[in-house]
């Protein structure tokens, strides 16, 4: 009995959110460290910086400067914003790892590219030195 209540009224806890998380990086390729975000933090963001002087677009896609960020965050702030001569556009999502994709043109949608970079994510930290 003592342990149906301790069920019904004690939280128990769950597992962390995780998400791909960089620091102004300049394709998403080169944004795939994986993190355990804060209890509260329940989003995975993905913010893209992008220059809109001497706009110069091939294909579709522009050839100015990106600039990348990936974190976890306990908001979502919004999908973006312009600065002067830059576009910020954020993008928020609430599932483990669903930041991989950021509209850099960098990564296309695949679950080739998510799987590989998670089972590399995973063998690093098995068998980095000093682990």
């Amino acid at each position: 009995m003592k342990i149906v209540l301790h069920l019904f009224c004690c939280k128990t806890p769950t597992h962390a959110l995780m998400c791909f998380t960089c620091n102004m990086k300049k394709s998403s390729v080169n944004c795939m460290k994986i993190s355990y975000c804060a209890i509260d933090e329940n989003y995975c963001l993905s913010e893209v910086i992008s220059s809109t002087v001497g706009d110069c677009v091939t294909l579709g896609k522009s050839l100015n400067p990106i600039n990348i960020t990936k974190s976890c965050s306990s908001t979502c702030p919004g999908s973006g914003y312009t600065s002067g001569d830059f576009v910020v556009t954020i993008q928020c999502c609430q599932h483990t790892l669903c930041n991989i994709f950021s509209n850099d043109g960098g990564l296309q949608g695949s679950s080739l590219v998510l799987g590989l970079s998670v089972l590399f994510s995973l063998l690093y930290t098995l068998v980095r030195p000093g682990a």
